[in-house]
């Protein structure tokens, strides 16, 4: 998950764990590695002898993190906060007792559980790190906020262990976030293999008008393998960036990629707990164009989740090459773009990018009164009173000479030139 290039030991088992995937095809990968502490003082809460869980987070992060100022989601909150859309996050499950997610998580599906259990608690702290990316409410004392404040979270509990499910059971977690009445399905996980019944469950959540957000994965070093479901069709997948905007070395890359969004050194919050963890990986990338999925869908509730996808993808902050790039597809996600631009007719369902134009979020956007015919009007009646004002001035003198042409006194200078500036000595070509 980390940018950071690991030390020997870590490579040793690292490869160990190849091998042992290697040995079970179904396994998913992923993503469901914890937070860890940084440089910048944010403490991993050591897990508890005898719970094996994650103790809460104890240190706040009082600044705003790099990537709500690089994003600048607060630019539509009075447009809109993401009110009435549901944002499924398959994962660990998601604790409700977090503060800055107090009221936003629901009880949840526990798809791992015999007797369909709620997944409202999360023992990992992966998914309820996900899930503020998305929905965190603005609390006093820190600067982080979700992309979208007021959406609803829906816990998915498709894994308890932090190598993360399996292929069958995050198929499970989206049919179950389908039925359960989510509009965005957020997957901060993949597998290597294309699964039967994984690829089946995204069809089926697609066929519902269900936007699936899938991370990119983070195997970019370790023979960039393709990521599933991201790379299945219709989902929308995340690549990680820095602060700097480059792609993180670890994000994979691909003809799949579709958007990327900051992943190195992101804050959110963990379970229960007041303060924040830091951690770097697409896992973290991805809630941040789930949580811009959530302003559209709010703003927008009469896009279907394709167009969602598509005006997501036209509106990013295209890179300096050409799009899509395998690296970083169509580009950065855009919160204030996306909510407020306005698509070319005929590019409702489109992949790729078209030329937009930006509404001014100062004017309603069911104002009656189309602009054009506002400014039409105002340069109208200006033209005709100063028409007016001409003809009441120059009317009467010429009355008097018949309307003949009147003499124009050309003002020459001491050097011959006239008064048009034709090698006027005062006056220089710009």
């Amino acid at each position: 998950m980390s940018a950071r290039r690991p030390g020997v030991l870590t490579d040793l088992v690292l490869l160990l764990s190849a091998l042992l995937f290697a040995c079970a095809p179904q396994a998913v990968a992923a993503g469901h590695t914890l937070p860890r502490g940084t440089a910048s003082g944010f403490e991993l809460a050591a897990r508890s002898a005898t719970e094996q869980c994650r103790r809460p987070p104890v240190k706040t992060a009082r600044a705003r993190p790099w990537a709500q100022e690089m994003l600048a989601p607060e630019r539509v909150r009075e447009l809109t906060r993401g009110a009435g859309v549901t944002v499924a996050v398959v994962d660990s499950g998601v604790d409700a007792t977090t503060p800055q997610l107090a009221g936003a998580v629901l009880d949840g599906v526990d798809v791992l559980s015999d007797g369909g259990g709620t997944a409202d608690t999360d023992c990992l702290g992966h998914g309820t790190f996900v899930a503020g990316i998305i929905a965190a409410r603005p609390a006093e004392g820190t600067g982080f906020t979700g992309v979208a404040p007021a959406a609803t979270i829906l816990p998915v509990r498709d894994t308890r262990s932090k190598q993360g499910g399996s292929a069958e059971s995050m198929a499970r977690g989206i049919r179950a976030a389908t039925e359960a009445g989510a509009q965005v399905v957020n997957i901060s996980a993949s597998t290597n293999y294309d699964d039967a019944a994984l690829r089946e469950a995204v069809e089926y959540a697609l066929s519902r008008d269900v936007l699936i957000v899938a991370a990119a994965a983070n195997e970019a070093q370790r023979g960039n393998p393709v990521p599933y479901p991201a790379s299945y069709p219709g989902v929308l997948a995340v690549g990680a960036i820095d602060s700097t905007g480059e792609r993180a070395e670890f994000s994979q890359t691909g003809k799949f990629i579709d958007l990327v969004a900051p992943g190195v050194d992101v804050v959110s919050v963990g379970p229960g707990g007041p303060g924040h963890w830091q951690d770097s990986g697409t896992s973290f990338a991805a809630p941040f164009v789930s949580g811009t999925a959530a302003l559209v869908r709010a703003y927008h509730p009469e896009l279907t989740a394709a167009q969602v996808r598509h005006r997501l993808t036209s509106t990013a902050s295209h890179p300096g090459t050409e799009v899509p790039d395998e690296a970083t597809g169509w580009g950065v996600v855009d919160p204030y773009s996306a909510v407020t631009s306005v698509l070319p007719s005929g590019q409702g369902t489109g992949s790729g990018a078209g030329t937009v134009r930006v509404e001014h979020p100062d004017v309603p956007r069911d104002d009656p009164t189309p602009m054009r015919v506002v400014l039409i009007s105002t340069v109208g009646v200006t033209l005709l009173i100063s028409l007016a004002a001409i003809g009441a001035r120059l009317g009467p003198a010429g009355w008097r000479r018949g309307w003949r042409r009147r003499r124009v006194a050309r003002v020459v200078d001491s050097a011959g030139a006239d008064g048009n500036g034709k090698d006027h000595p005062h006056v220089s070509a710009r």
